[in-house]
């Protein structure tokens, strides 16, 4: 069932990146061929009101020079001949609409366009025209574009003074150059999107990388939170339905009983609250509450609760805060990432063990670390005790009633300080906790000074 989802998930992640891939190529390809596609017609247009411009303005110069070939045509270029070789053009019309410039177009061209009708309301109206040609059994179709223009009759040259004059241009060869782009262009967006395919299977499968990891974690903290919270759940079932078996006994005869229950209901109560505050993170409901903290006081009343703990268990508790003056943190987030790193280090520590708080600054930083001298923790496990529900020892929560959570929350509050948290050894034996955080001073910089018993 898992398994289809997570392909499922895939599937989506794959069709959505291909889809976009496939959009940006698309647009990207209609764009450049109508950028092409405009600059053609562009430059067909600009050739026919080039031509327009001479017929009105210089047809006076022809005439003068004596040319009566061609007036676009050099006297170096050979007369016309029958072949329909089409390239530019000037048809002229008399008042019935026959073409009155024949010999000056070639007898070739003159029998193609002979078929040509003059249509007045289309005067300075650009306009598209198929012309049929046949050589032979083969038959041809040609593409101009027209321009119709009228001649003033004070034009100096008689064949097109006063008349209607019809302008083609040929466009075989710029539909053809426009052809060719679009197949090539056509072939090159099909090996991009080919290229696409495989780029969106390996984005779909990375953007999965996360979904799955976070899920597996997802699933390992809900089966890790239901196996922590079932263990006391049994316990106190179990302790009340031995209540149950002596309706008849006294409170006190049964103070064993209820003393455990309760330890269990505490600790329940514990990993609830841990557990709540983990989902609040995960889902950015916390937020600091960053306050000025003497942070010699805010030290101090932490040790006054755990000094007379560590005698009770004949352990030395040691403290050493070597700064003074205020600096600016949320204090009660930051005392329970401090009061976590204290409870690990007495759970861990034997009788007779030493544990030692240092409170230093150091390059803009408030260094704590907390050290003891237990048994300390592997190499290999270092990298996972901030880990949710991790243990070392997993024989060792009996004894010690943890759950895994304290060092995950830990970790998680010195983040949200922007600072950070590691694990090394304490020679010769133990483990040192170190928090570093960037702090903010107030009233002038903290101030090193003496340690303080």
């Amino acid at each position: 069932m898992a398994q289809d989802a997570t392909k499922k998930q895939w599937i989506k992640f794959f069709i959505n990146e291909l889809v976009s891939f496939t959009a940006l190529f698309a647009i990207l390809g209609g764009i450049i061929y109508l950028s092409f596609k405009e600059s053609i017609d562009k430059n067909i247009n600009s050739g026919l009101y080039g031509q327009k411009t001479e017929i009105l303005r210089s047809q006076a110069k022809a005439k003068a020079a004596g040319d009566q070939i061609h007036p676009y045509r050099p006297r170096s270029t050979p007369p016309p001949t029958n072949n329909a070789t089409f390239r530019t053009n000037a048809l002229a019309f008399d008042k019935n609409g026959h073409i009155i410039n024949s010999g000056m177009i070639g007898r070739g061209a003159f029998n193609a366009f002979q078929g040509i009708k003059l249509v007045k309301r289309n005067l300075n109206k650009v306009k598209g025209l198929v012309i049929t040609t046949r050589f032979g059994t083969k038959q041809s179709n040609h593409y101009f574009m027209t321009l119709l223009i009228k001649v003033p009759a004070t034009n100096t040259n008689t064949v097109y003074s006063g008349k209607y004059v019809l302008i083609l241009q040929n466009i075989d060869a710029d539909l053809l150059a426009v052809e060719s782009f679009k197949k090539s262009l056509f072939m090159t967006l099909l090996l991009f999107w080919a290229l696409a395919i495989a780029i969106a299977y390996i984005l779909s499968r990375l953007s999965m990388k996360p979904i799955l990891v976070s899920w597996k974690k997802q699933r390992e903290f809900s089966a890790d939170a239901a196996h922590e919270l079932r263990t006391p759940i049994t316990v106190i079932q179990n302790q009340m339905e031995y209540l149950l078996t002596r309706p008849k006994k006294r409170i006190l005869d049964e103070a064993a009983s209820i003393s455990t229950t309760l330890d269990e209901v505490n600790q329940m109560q514990t990993l609830i609250k841990r557990l709540l505050m983990l989902s609040r993170g995960d889902a950015n409901i916390i937020q600091l509450q960053p306050k000025s903290v003497e942070i010699a006081d805010w030290a101090n009343r932490i040790f006054k609760i755990y000094q007379p703990l560590a005698e009770s268990q004949h352990k030395i508790l040691q403290k050493d805060v070597r700064v003074s003056g205020k600096v600016v943190f949320d204090p009660e987030l930051m005392r329970q990432a401090l009061v976590i790193l204290l409870d690990n280090a007495l759970k861990y520590t034997p009788t007779g063990g030493t544990i030692e708080v240092i409170i230093k600054r150091l390059h803009g930083r408030l260094l704590i670390s907390v050290s003891d001298t237990g048994s300390g923790i592997p190499d290999k496990d270092k990298g996972q005790v901030f880990e949710r529900f991790y243990r070392v020892d997993q024989s060792r929560n009996a004894k010690t009633g943890g759950n895994g959570l304290g060092l995950a929350i830990a970790k998680f509050i010195i983040q949200q300080h922007r600072g950070k948290i590691e694990v090394r050894d304490n020679y010769p034996h133990g483990a040192i906790f170190q928090i570093s955080i960037p702090v903010t001073r107030e009233r002038g910089a903290l101030k090193n000074h003496q340690p303080t018993e």
